[in-house]
């Protein structure tokens, strides 16, 4: 399985702007340089009143699928 590491700075306006129709994904850049696309949706635990911010563990399966999504410090 593969596993990428991503920064994420998403005020929550923004994502509350996004969910509500307009993006359903967001696209980001791994620490590695790899672009990844991920829905806004596994990002909801994750939400505060401030928004999603944070690095982010995404781990994949071999054939690309997201397996899981964890916050790390």
């Amino acid at each position: 399985m593969a596993k990428v590491t991503i920064d994420v700075s998403l005020p929550a306006y923004k994502y509350k702007e996004m969910y509500q129709g307009s993006m359903k994904y967001l696209v980001a850049r791994s620490r590695d340089g790899r672009m990844i696309q991920l829905p806004l949706s596994i990002f909801q635990r994750f939400v505060t009143h401030k928004g999603v911010y944070g690095a982010f563990e995404v781990e994949f399966d071999e054939n690309k699928k997201l397996v899981k999504i964890d916050k790390i410090l």
